[in-house]
């Protein structure tokens, strides 16, 4: 049975500010300059791009994402190729650089669509929100933005760690560490520019789960993130079932069976760029 979705449909242009914005600079340097000039900074705008997601795969372990870094650092070359004319000697540079080109846009290409579809290169924090509200079917007022202690779990620190590493590799959560604490952050797809160079602010205003050293578990939700629902769910509830979710991952993941927690997550079959 399809799961109702609960949170409004996803208008969100975060994600697509920066791959937009690329082309339109291009352009205006080109008018502005001269052609050459504007693929060197296409070239050193996809070399940026590829260090920032060079970043994500250090914080989150995830691997998929070098697919990414690769294709920018491609077409950084490329791009840099065809501005200092290296490929305009002869014909058969030209030819070679074309095989080339062509040949990396087709194999990153599909690998791009394959990982996308997969849902590998996605932040999961849509999946996150539509499961904790999955068991609240009551309304009503009462946000507060006091974190909420949910539960206590009896797991060590090494395993609370393993499970944010796990979190983190599956782009469910951005993981932030501490001595005393682990706090877990979902990212909905878009965010991840403005989280990762923070510009949305301490993370403590973010919607997160705690896990404590002691065991406690409390959420947080932010206000922005709340008001994303279609309808004013039960806040207390909401912030239960937000706790109660990732307890059950923690405890899927201490089974070896993590999996289970993503094929959740898949089965809500969420939109491609959503």
């Amino acid at each position: 049975m399809a799961l109702e979705r609960k949170l409004k449909p996803d208008r969100s242009i975060g994600g697509a500010i920066v791959p937009i914005s690329m082309p339109i600079i291009f352009t205006l340097i080109a008018v502005i300059f001269e052609f050459s000039t504007a693929l060197k900074v296409g070239a050193g705008m996809m070399g940026l791009f590829g260090l920032f997601y060079l970043y994500m795969v250090l914080r989150t372990s995830n691997l998929h994402l070098l697919v990414v870094i690769a294709e920018a650092f491609f077409f950084a070359f490329m791009f840099w190729l065809v501005s200092e004319q290296y490929i305009f000697g002869n014909w058969d540079q030209q030819a070679a650089f074309r095989i080339a080109f062509l040949t990396g846009a087709i194999t990153f290409g599909i690998l791009l669509v394959f990982f996308g579809v997969n849902r590998r290169l996605q932040w999961r924090g849509r999946e996150i929100f539509e499961l904790a509200a999955e068991s609240v079917d009551e309304v009503g007022n009462g946000y507060t933005h006091r974190p909420r202690p949910v539960g206590k779990v009896e797991y060590s620190l090494h395993e609370l760690r393993g499970f944010a590493r796990f979190a983190a590799r599956h782009m469910m959560t951005l993981p932030f560490l501490t001595s005393k604490s682990i706090t877990l952050v979902p990212l909905k797809m878009g965010d991840e520019f403005f989280r990762f160079l923070g510009l949305l602010g301490d993370y403590r205003d973010a919607t997160w789960v705690n896990f404590d050293v002691g065991g406690e578990v409390s959420v947080h939700i932010a206000q922005k993130d709340y008001l994303e629902y279609r309808e004013p769910l039960a806040f207390d509830q909401l912030c239960t079932s937000f706790g109660q979710l990732f307890i059950d991952f923690l405890d899927l993941y201490s089974k070896g069976e993590g999996i289970r927690a993503i094929d959740r997550m898949d089965e809500l079959k969420i939109p491609f760029f959503s």
